[in-house]
């Protein structure tokens, strides 16, 4: 062993769970937290380089595995989500292709059922529009076909502009112009077209005289 390859500094990056491994004076290795806490290297240790790698190489697996059921275990991900996580955290690509490979073949992982889970939590919890929830979706590296079959199973298009209606009489506030009414409706992700119809049918009920609603928007 060359007595040279001193393990010379470990160190934690801020709000990251990587780990930063200095062999004699040097960058050497990033490697995750768990993965370290395996290896059980300290500063001043002496080391033979190809023997840490072939160790990583023997605990990332198990530990990346372990690292995707407690995410999972606090919520639902999309695959990108996941392989986010893990590349974060500091697992080589391979891992992190071995580790999603198996979530996906044991089910654990389902960007289909994830995305009508996800439609379902902001189109009847939050009572966003398809516009917002669709961007929300994307975001999570959900594509675009996915996304769109999940809204669809959720909230027809064809349905929108009547749950525009039931949201503008639910957010209408005594003293409100069609303007201020619409907007509210276009921030949760209604078309500036429906939020308007719908808003003007809002604002002509509260100020009809006898007080009947309008039938429609």
């Amino acid at each position: 062993m060359d007595t040279h390859n001193e393990i010379t500094a470990i160190r934690t990056r801020r709000g990251s769970k990587r780990r930063e491994v200095d062999l004699d004076g040097a960058v050497w290795l990033t490697v995750p937290k768990p993965v370290l806490a395996g290896l059980g290297l300290s500063s001043g240790d002496i080391v033979d380089p190809d023997d840490v790698i072939a160790r990583v190489a023997e605990l990332e697996p198990s530990a990346a595995r372990e690292r995707s059921l407690r995410l999972l275990a606090y919520r639902d991900r999309s695959e990108a989500e996941m392989r986010s996580k893990l590349t974060d955290d500091g697992y080589s690509s391979s891992t992190v292709d071995q580790a999603v490979q198996w979530l996906l073949d044991t089910g654990l992982l389902d960007d289909e059922r994830f995305a009508e889970q996800l439609a379902r939590s902001l189109i009847v919890g939050r009572r966003y529009g398809r516009t917002r929830s669709l961007r929300y979706l994307q975001r999570t590296g959900i594509l675009d076909e996915i996304a769109r079959q999940a809204l669809d199973a959720v909230a027809p298009e064809e349905h929108e502009r009547d749950r525009t209606l039931v949201l503008a009489r639910s957010l209408y506030r005594t003293g409100d112009n069609v303007e201020r009414l619409a907007s509210r409706l276009v921030r949760r992700g209604y078309t500036p077209s429906d939020s308007l119809t719908c808003a003007r049918t809002v604002i002509a009920d509260a100020g009809s005289a006898d007080g009947t609603p309008l039938e429609g928007c």
